[in-house]
C-alpha cells in the first residue's frame, strides 16, 4: 500500500508543484521548498512534536502547547505559509517548521533529525506517511479528533486505506460523541479511542485584553460574510427605534472586505468608526478592520451574531462568544458546527434565527433579559484535564507542579 501511495502522491506532487509555487508566491508567501523537502540540517534534540495544519489548529492547540512547554522542547510543524507566520509570532519558544511533503523518506529524515519523543496531531490531519511512518518510531496521538459525515462516508469507501491510518495512532481523543462513533468504526482496538470533548471550550477563552469603549448596549456581529452585513443593518435600524443608544460592531470574516463593508454601512445611513481609528465606538456602527482581536471584543457585547450562518458557509466559531457568557444568535446554515450548535442550544445560550424577522425578535429578547448563567469554566477544566491526563499517562511525563 505504501509503495502505491508514494507513487501516486509523488506523481501528483511533481505535476502540481509549479502551480503550488506560483499561487503561494502570488499570495506573498514563500513556498518553503527547503523545509518541505527537508533540505536543511538542524540540532537533534528530544522534542514533543505538535502538527497543526494552519492558524485555526494552532490556536486550538495553544492550551496544550503552553502546558507542556516547561517540561519538553516544543517542535511545531504546519502545512500552510500563513500557519508558519502565525506560529513563529505566537510561539517564540518553539522550533517551527513546515511539514515535509508526505513521502515516506522525507518523514523518516525529519524524525531522524529532531528525534521527537511523540507526535500530537491536531484535529483532522490524516496524512498517510506522517501517521503510519511516525508510528513506527514514536507514539502518535490525535487530539480533538473530528470526522464529518461526508468524510466518514468517503473513508468507508476507502476503508482499507483509512483503517491503516486510524490504527496507527497510539490514542485518539475525540471532540464529540458523533466523532467518537464515526472513528470507532475504523478501529480494531476500541481502547485506542476516548471521548474528551471539544478543546475549543478551553482555547476559545480569549487571554488577550482588548480595549474598547461604548455607551449603551452593544451587538457584535463576528466573522460576517455577504449578505449578512446588510441583513444585520436592517435589523439594527429597527432595534435603534427602541434602543437609541444601541451600537453595532461588525467584524467581517475577511479583513480585506473592510472598504466594501464601510460602503454598505453608509448606504444604510450610518457613519462607521474603524477599529484602527479609535478604540471607542464614536458612531452607531463600529467596523473591526484588525486581525486577532474579535475574541477579546466579545466580552463587551450584550448579544452576538456569528457569521457564515445566513450566508451558505456553514458557520464559524460560536464558542468564543459563548465562553464569555454571551448569548449567541446564528442563521440556519450551521452544518459545519452542528454538534456545537446542538450543545449550546441545549444550554440555552444559542438561538437560531430562520429569517430576518426572527433575528430582530431574538435580539430584542436578549437585550431585555439578564445574561444566562452557564459555568463554562468548569466544563473547560474537565475537558482540558481529560486531554492532559490522557497524554501524560502515555507520555510518562512528570505532572506539572503547582509551584
Amino acid at each position: 500500500m505504501r509503495f502505491f501511495y508514494n507513487l501516486i502522491y509523488g506523481i501528483l506532487l511533481f505535476t502540481g508543484l509549479p502551480f503550488f509555487i506560483f499561487f503561494t508566491r502570488k499570495k506573498g508567501y514563500s513556498p518553503d521548498l527547503k523545509e518541505r523537502f527537508v533540505l536543511y540540517s538542524d540540532k537533534k534534540e528530544d522534542y514533543l512534536w505538535f502538527h497543526c495544519a494552519s492558524v485555526g489548529e494552532l490556536n486550538l492547540a495553544r492550551p496544550l502547547i503552553e502546558y507542556f512547554k516547561n517540561r519538553k522542547k516544543i517542535l511545531i510543524t504546519v502545512s500552510s505559509p500563513r500557519g508558519k507566520e502565525h506560529a513563529v509570532k505566537n510561539y517564540p519558544y518553539a522550533t517551527v517548521r513546515v511539514l515535509p511533503f508526505d513521502l515516506s523518506f522525507l518523514i523518516r529524515k525529519f524524525i531522524a533529525m529532531y528525534r521527537p519523543s511523540a507526535l500530537i496531531v491536531i484535529e483532522g490531519e490524516l496524512w498517510f506517511n506522517l501517521i503510519t511512518v511516525s508510528s513506527g518510531h514514536i507514539p502518535v496521538f490525535s487530539v480533538n479528533a473530528r470526522l464529518s459525515p461526508s468524510s466518514f462516508n468517503l473513508y468507508k469507501k476507502l476503508g482499507f486505506f483509512y483503517r491503516k491510518i486510524f490504527n496507527s495512532f497510539s490514542l485518539i481523543l475525540a471532540r464529540s460523541e458523533t466523532d467518537y462513533r464515526y472513528i470507532k468504526q475504523f478501529l480494531g482496538d476500541e481502547s485506542r479511542i476516548k471521548l474528551c470533548g471539544d478543546l475549543k471550550y478551553v482555547s476559545s477563552k480569549s487571554k488577550k485584553k482588548v480595549e474598547f469603549y461604548a455607551e449603551g448596549k452593544v451587538i457584535i456581529a463576528g466573522s460576517t460574510h455577504p449578505p449578512e452585513e446588510e441583513i444585520l443593518l436592517k435589523v439594527f435600524k429597527k432595534l435603534k427605534e427602541k434602543y437609541p443608544d444601541l451600537k453595532l460592531v461588525i467584524a467581517p470574516r475577511h479583513v480585506e472586505r473592510t472598504d466594501e463593508v464601510v460602503q454598505i454601512v453608509r448606504r444604510y445611513g450610518f457613519t462607521p468608526t474603524l477599529r484602527t481609528e479609535s478604540v471607542r465606538a464614536e458612531t452607531d456602527v463600529y467596523v473591526v478592520n484588525t486581525v486577532g482581536e474579535l475574541g477579546g471584543l466579545y466580552r463587551y457585547a450584550d448579544g452576538v451574531f456569528i457569521g457564515g450562518t445566513i450566508a451558505n458557509v456553514g458557520g464559524h466559531n460560536v464558542l468564543e462568544a459563548a465562553v464569555e457568557g454571551k448569548e449567541v444568535v446564528i442563521g440556519k446554515n450551521h452544518y459545519k458546527i452542528r454538534d456545537m450548535v446542538q450543545e449550546l442550544e441545549s444550554e440555552g445560550v444559542l438561538h437560531i434565527a430562520e429569517d430576518e424577522k426572527q433575528l430582530e425578535r431574538i435580539f430584542e429578547e436578549i437585550l431585555e433579559r439578564e445574561k444566562p448563567a452557564v459555568d463554562f469554566e468548569k466544563k473547560a477544566e474537565k475537558i482540558f484535564n481529560c486531554y492532559v491526563n490522557s497524554l501524560e499517562k502515555l507520555l510518562k511525563l512528570e505532572k506539572k507542579s503547582d509551584g
